[in-house]
């Protein structure tokens, strides 16, 4: 038979004190908790050359650009382009909401191209997707009249969306802290190689892909052609008008670089050999200056000795006279005596 446990009774219940440490502890496992909070549910745009990013804006730019209504017969398959993409990145970094003024110019936008094309969207930074700021660009379609190449408003977007002539693009989002009226912006920046104009219909409507060049096949209801769309990687191409620029170092700046590297090795190759085969090179130098020195010792100390020998004579002479003035005070003091 088992002995009768002893009851804990409520009032013999202690009291633990809350050291210092605890409370610490407890405070940073809450912050710790918060953090982790706010960066689940932060919204962090894209960089210009993530690959999914890519994917899904070149993607959707093919997919609205083969339902084109009515549909075409001479649009071009879009491909990826990092110089574009570099240009929308920095000019989105300005954050303002107006056209890029480096597209015409040559080199400024695009190491090849000339007439880049450009389409802008703005809007909150968390509600931000390529796909919302695409389609309403392609949403523009409502008020363009085909037939009579006539827009009820602006149009430029999507005409440029739908460009026949285009076949490179490169998008890039920047945040932003206000763009106009609101806060905690986002701004999305395509480009477009070549770029569109205003000047037509922005292709010719027809059978799919029966005007394509004969070196084109049909890709996805477009015009493609494997050399034309062949993705070229300009590493050391960036804007020059971006701010802040980056830093990247050429071809030519890494031969610089070397060259200076070898030039100055090579010097300090040569000081060396000097230095070992010549060690009192310096004591020669001072010997060799000391002889100067000496030349000119000898002539101030015949200086010296002409003006010593100047005050001698002096000195002789006034002891004559004197002599003379005694011997003839002398002769003068015997004649008054006699």
């Amino acid at each position: 038979m088992e002995a009768p446990r002893p009851f804990a009774s409520a009032g013999g219940a202690r009291f633990v004190p809350v050291t210092r440490g605890a409370v610490w502890k407890l405070w940073l496992w809450e912050l710790w908790l918060l953090l982790l909070g706010a960066g689940l549910n932060a919204n962090f745009l894209p960089d210009e050359e993530d690959v999914s990013f890519i994917n899904e804006y070149v993607n959707l730019h093919n997919e609205l650009r083969g339902s084109v209504e009515p549909s075409g017969a001479n649009l071009r398959f879009m491909t990826w382009d990092v110089a574009l993409s570099r240009t929308a990145r920095a000019w989105g970094k300005k954050c303002v909401f107006e056209p890029n003024t480096h597209l015409e110019e040559l080199r400024m936008a695009h190491p090849k191209f000339n007439g880049i094309g450009e389409n802008m969207w703005v809007g909150p930074e968390n509600e931000f997707t390529a796909s919302i700021a695409i389609r309403s660009w392609y949403a523009e379609r409502k008020k363009y009249h085909f037939e009579n190449d006539s827009c009820l408003d602006d149009c430029s977007h999507y005409i440029q969306l739908v460009w026949d002539r285009s076949y490179k693009v490169g998008c890039a989002v920047t945040p932003c802290s206000r763009i106009g009226p609101i806060r905690h912006a986002a701004i999305f920046i395509c480009n477009y190689a070549p770029g569109g104009a205003l000047t037509r219909r922005p292709y010719k409507p027809g059978l799919i892909c029966s005007q394509c060049s004969r070196y084109d096949r049909c890709t996805d209801f477009l015009c493609s052609n494997a050399e034309r769309d062949q993705a070229i990687y300009y590493r050391y191409w960036y804007p020059r008008w971006e701010v802040p620029r980056p830093v990247v170092c050429d071809p030519l700046c890494i031969f610089i670089f070397f060259l200076r590297v070898l030039s100055f090795s090579l010097c300090a190759t040569v000081v060396l050999m000097i230095q070992s085969q010549f060690p009192n090179i310096l004591l020669e130098e001072q010997m060799l200056s000391t002889p100067e020195v000496n030349e000119v010792e000898p002539e101030k100390e015949e200086e010296e000795e002409e003006e010593e020998d100047k005050e001698k004579e002096e000195e002789e002479e006034e002891d004559k006279e004197k002599e003379e003035e005694e011997e003839e005070d002398k002769v003068e003091e015997e004649e008054e005596e006699g």
